[in-house]
């Protein structure tokens, strides 16, 4: 019987980390009190961050950034390089070998893990720009479609 356990904990364990993408809902909560809601696909070092308000934007990491307007998704436009995007990108993909906290070119990332999946629960910003705290919820595991890491694709929304 510990034979059967011991190996469905290193199977279950095994599709844990060889599973290369994450999707999860977030909610970021700025220090003013005010919200915004969306959803983040991450899948082999590609990125999308997509607000779920009309009136904002999908930003997208595939070689370079990309934004994207929702309201109408035949804009795009080139991201210059982004300190706090980078420092995301960079946790998520070094996860789940990362520290609590980080301090870089003034901006300071805490990192809050989960203790019901094997993912961060809470990511808070802080710096001269911005004061933030992002809540990711729903995360599931999977490998997801890279269309929608296309910036130029007609398929831009998440599953």
């Amino acid at each position: 019987m510990k034979y059967i356990f011991l190996f469905s904990f290193t199977f279950i364990f095994k599709l844990l980390y060889s599973n290369e993408g994450v999707r999860c809902d977030f909610e970021e909560v700025y220090q003013d009190g005010s919200t915004q809601f969306g959803n983040l696909l991450f899948n082999n070092g590609l990125l999308r961050y997509q607000y779920n308000d009309k009136d904002l934007f999908t930003i997208i990491f595939n070689k370079d950034y990309f934004v994207i307007r929702n309201d109408n998704q035949n804009i795009v436009n080139k991201l210059e390089n982004d300190a706090v995007l980078n420092e995301i990108r960079n946790i998520i993909t070094n996860y789940p070998k990362i520290k609590s906290s980080y301090i870089q070119n003034g901006v300071e990332i805490k990192i809050q893990n989960s203790k019901e999946i094997n993912f961060p629960k809470r990511i808070s910003i802080n710096s001269d720009e911005v004061n933030l705290s992002i809540y990711f919820i729903n995360c599931n595991f999977g490998d997801f479609p890279k269309r929608y890491f296309q910036p130029f694709s007609s398929a831009n929304t998440t599953e």
